[in-house]
């Protein structure tokens, strides 16, 4: 079942047989503190393949530096124009924004707090996103 999902989620049949494996390894270092162990392993499984699909995705540079450019001056300026770009979104997107990336916050938090359901949260959280690619193309 959980190749299942992996191979639904990485397409790759290894890749999925590999994060089934991680997922297993990882569920039996907590198992004891795990009441349904069935569900936290499909979690286990569908977050790690989500990280592999992350980590394939193409980065996007800002003005000609590489996403993946460490030099701290050049940190500093990705930070820098990164901030002035949240500054121009719409107020609830920018909360959304900063307490889910910048504060870690989960999303039934982040609904508690500003008073929104999560679908709402997340709905926003999607614009920002988009409106911020839209604008680092």
């Amino acid at each position: 079942m959980l190749i299942g999902v992996a191979r639904r989620i990485v397409i790759d049949d290894e890749e999925a047989e590999d994060v089934v494996q991680d997922a297993l390894l990882k569920l039996w270092q907590v198992h004891d503190e795990v009441d349904n162990l069935p569900g936290m392993a499909r979690v286990i499984v569908r977050h790690r393949c989500l990280d592999i699909l992350r980590k394939k995705q193409p980065k996007v540079s800002l003005n000609g530096i590489e996403a993946e450019d460490k030099d701290e001056d050049t940190m500093d300026e990705r930070i820098e124009r990164m901030m002035s770009l949240v500054a121009t979104l719409p107020t609830m997107q920018q909360t959304v924004l900063r307490l889910r990336h910048m504060q870690g916050m989960e999303m039934r938090d982040i609904a508690r707090i500003i008073g929104a359901s999560e679908v709402a949260v997340r709905q926003s959280l999607s614009r920002a996103r988009r409106a911020l690619f839209e604008k680092l193309k």
